[in-house]
């Protein structure tokens, strides 16, 4: 699918005729790549954007190790291990009893494996005891200088903690990709820069962006939210830092962008949940990206079989037809998006929150730098 990201007139034809059938046909062989287990709710942040809701103390129980290892030997016994990467998540996973021993246990099973974390609470000992373990990837949160970062942490020193792990895990060489995320709200929009400098002084090399969706925590503080002009200049800035001198950036999976979209990406937009991506949340419910609304759930790991549940369910993430009603009925950009990203599907209105296309605007967007 290379030539589908030509930015000529070639490239554009291309990608508005070959990208529906190349996604028309992963949808039909469903082929399960990506795995994520949402090990525990439980976190020792407090992000004003979190998605899940996550707190201190969740009532919710972790999921259990045992209830981990059994889906992946199902899957085990049916696929390609070696071919399917497991993303364990949370929460933050460092809270969960014997995280590492799990993750010895997914590399003895052929899995590789990686994890989301924010930062806290790693020192030299969890770096060699994520060695051990056998951990090939890892993305670490941070969202800019430390009273911005500390501000939507919700916590005093969060951001000394992951530049920390930062530059630690930066000295990993066993590490195969470790890779930055950084939220961009009102607040630190104009300090790109500057964090893109701070992530070049701590070693990163990759460096991925999103912004807040309306979900989650994040629905009660509506100051986190872009604006058009915002999120125009975003998208500006993000294509003309692409290919400079200095951690690589992208913008995240999140949501179809249009016209500008495989100019700010590296890759064309298409929401792969519960068409290569499944996920398992601390309930036990089979899903696909954690911040998909629980309502979507498949089943549960603790009464179905994963396998089963993947091969016969997931109907309303392969056809995705029931999601062109209101502005998406008639839109030219349909077989482009299909009703953009899932976890922005509103289970109560049968609609997107947040059409990035639409409501922002985003035509072609310049690689050229801002003046």
């Amino acid at each position: 699918m290379n030539a589908i990201r030509d930015k000529g007139p070639v490239g554009r034809w291309l990608h508005r005729r070959l990208l529906p059938l190349h996604q028309a046909t992963q949808r039909k062989l469903h082929d399960l790549n990506y795995l994520f287990f949402e090990l525990t709710q439980r976190c020792n942040l407090a992000c004003r954007h979190c998605g899940s809701d996550c707190v201190a103390d969740a009532s919710m129980p972790d999921l259990p190790v045992e209830s981990v290892i059994a889906v992946l030997e199902g899957i085990r016994r049916r696929h390609d291990p070696s071919r399917i990467t497991v993303a364990l998540t949370g929460g933050e996973p460092l809270l969960y009893r014997g995280f590492f021993e799990l993750g010895r246990s997914i590399t003895a099973l052929g899995f590789p494996w990686g994890m989301v974390t924010n930062g806290w609470a790693w020192s030299p000992q969890e770096v060699e005891s994520a060695r051990v373990a056998g951990m090939r990837t890892i993305t670490v949160s941070l969202d800019g200088p430390p009273e911005v970062h500390d501000w939507l942490r919700g916590r005093t020193g969060s951001f000394a903690r992951a530049s920390t792990a930062l530059r630690l895990l930066t000295a990993a060489p066993w590490i195969q990709k470790l890779d930055v995320v950084t939220c961009v709200h009102r607040r630190n929009l104009d300090l790109l820069d500057e964090t893109r400098d701070l992530l070049a002084e701590l070693g990163v090399r990759h460096w991925r962006l999103f912004t807040v969706s309306p979900i989650g925590r994040a629905t009660a503080d509506p100051d986190l939210m872009l604006d058009k002009v915002g999120f125009q200049r975003l998208m500006a800035w993000t294509a003309a830092r692409r290919g400079t001198p200095g951690p690589t950036v992208a913008y995240s999976e999140s949501g179809y962008l249009g016209a500008c979209d495989t100019t700010v990406r590296n890759h064309p937009f298409f929401c792969r949940a519960g068409i290569n991506v499944a996920g398992v949340m601390a309930d036990g419910a089979i899903l696909a990206c954690p911040n998909i609304d629980r309502s979507f759930s498949q089943g549960n790991i603790h009464e179905d079989d994963f396998c089963e549940v993947w091969e016969t369910r997931y109907q309303p993430f392969r056809d995705r037809s029931w999601m062109r009603t209101g502005e998406c009925v008639g839109c030219s950009e349909w077989d482009l998006c299909q009703g953009n990203s899932f976890h922005l599907q509103d289970p109560g209105t049968g609609r997107t929150r947040l059409c990035y296309h639409r409501e922002f605007d985003l035509g072609e967007i310049s690689s050229q730098p801002e003046s």
